[in-house]
C-alpha cells in the first residue's frame, strides 16, 4: 500500500484579550494531517482535530485556557499526470476560558490550496510491485483570507486578539517538499515546508513559519484491512508576529511534538487517528503552553 505524509500548516502563534498583550494559543491553519493512503489517486475527505493552549499558565488571575476544533473539508486530485492539487477549507470553532468568563468564536476559516510536483515516483512509473519504492513532491500554494479577522477592542464580549479570528485576514504563500520511501511493508515519511504571511488590512502580520515532520510507520494487511501504525516527530518554528511594523515579543516561538497514530483502509475508504504531545516547547516568550491534541479524518478514494 502507497503512502505518502502530508502536511498542511499549523499556526502556533499567540493572543489574550488586554490591548497591550498577545500571548494566548491559536489554530489559525491546518495542522499535521497524518498518513494518507494511495497517494496517486484522488481523495476527498473530513478531518476533525482538537488543539488546547494555556497562556500565562503560572498567573492565577491572568490565566485563560484556549480551545480550538477544527472541522475541515480536504480533497486530493490529479489534473494532469505527476501534478498532485490539494484543497483546504476549514471551518472553527474556538472557545477562551478566563478566571471568570468563557468567550466563543464560530466561523468560516482561511481556504488553502496547494500544488505539488511529482518529481520521483518509482511506484507510478514502474507496473510491477517492487520491495523498495520513493517519491518525491515539490511545490507550492496560498492560503486565501476567507476566514472572518474583525474584533472591537472596546467591546467586553469579544475577544479582542488576532489570533483567535476564524481566519488571518492575509493572503500567504507557502512552499514544501515531501519525500517517502518504502520498503516491502516498511516505510519513512518526511516533509519541510515554509509558509510566508503578508501584512493584513488591519496592519498585522503573523510571523513567518517553517515546520516539518518525519514518520516511521509498517502496513499489516490483515484480510482484506490494511493496517497502518505509525510513529513520528513534528517540530515547528514561528517568527515574530508584528502590527504596524513592530515586532510582538509574545508571539511566534518553537514546538517540537511527538507523534504517534493509526491509519486504517478497505477498498476505497480510509479512517485515520493520530495524537501529539509536546516534547520541548518555548512559545510566545513563555508565557503560551501548548497542551496535548488529536485528529481523526475519513476519507474516500476515487
Amino acid at each position: 500500500m502507497r503512502l505518502t505524509i502530508l502536511l498542511a500548516l499549523a499556526l502556533l502563534l499567540t493572543a489574550t484579550e488586554s490591548k497591550a498583550c498577545d500571548a494566548c494559543g491559536c489554530a489559525n491553519s491546518g495542522s499535521y494531517f497524518g498518513l494518507m493512503p494511495q497517494s496517486n489517486k484522488s481523495l476527498i475527505g473530513l478531518r476533525y482535530q482538537q488543539i488546547q493552549f494555556t497562556a500565562h499558565p503560572e498567573s492565577r488571575v491572568l490565566q485563560t485556557k484556549e480551545n480550538f476544533e477544527v472541522a475541515e473539508l480536504y480533497t486530493r486530485f490529479f489534473p494532469i499526470k505527476r501534478v498532485q492539487v490539494l484543497a483546504f477549507l476549514p471551518y472553527r470553532l474556538s472557545q477562551q476560558t478566563t478566571t471568570s468568563e468563557t468567550k466563543k468564536q464560530n466561523g468560516l476559516g482561511d481556504a488553502s490550496i496547494l500544488v505539488n510536483y511529482n518529481i520521483i515516483n518509482t511506484f507510478m512509473d514502474t507496473e510491477s510491485n517492487a520491495a523498495f519504492t520513493h517519491t518525491l513532491l515539490v511545490g507550492g500554494g496560498v492560503k486565501l483570507p476567507t476566514g472572518r479577522f474583525k474584533y472591537n477592542e472596546d467591546d467586553l464580549t469579544d475577544v479582542a486578539n488576532p489570533n483567535f479570528q476564524s481566519g488571518t485576514g492575509s493572503t500567504d504563500f507557502m512552499i514544501n517538499a515531501f519525500y517517502t520511501l518504502n520498503y516491502q511493508q516498511w516505510g519513512l515519511a518526511t516533509n519541510i515546508s515554509r509558509k510566508f504571511n503578508t501584512t493584513n488590512r488591519e496592519d498585522y502580520k503573523f510571523g513567518d513559519q517553517l515546520y516539518g515532520t518525519i514518520d516511521l510507520y509498517r502496513s499489516i494487511l490483515i484480510k482484506k484491512l490494511t493496517v497502518t501504525p505509525h510513529i513520528g516527530v513534528y517540530g515547528e518554528k514561528s517568527q515574530l508576529g508584528s502590527r504596524a511594523g513592530v515586532e510582538i515579543r509574545e508571539t511566534g516561538g518553537t514546538l517540537i511534538n511527538g507523534t504517534l497514530g493509526l491509519t486504517l483502509f478497505a477498498e476505497r475508504w480510509t479512517l485515520g487517528v493520530s495524537a501529539q504531545k509536546p516534547l520541548a516547547q518555548d512559545l510566545s516568550d513563555g508565557y503560551v503552553l501548548a497542551k496535548p491534541r488529536g485528529l481523526i479524518q475519513l476519507g474516500f478514494l476515487f
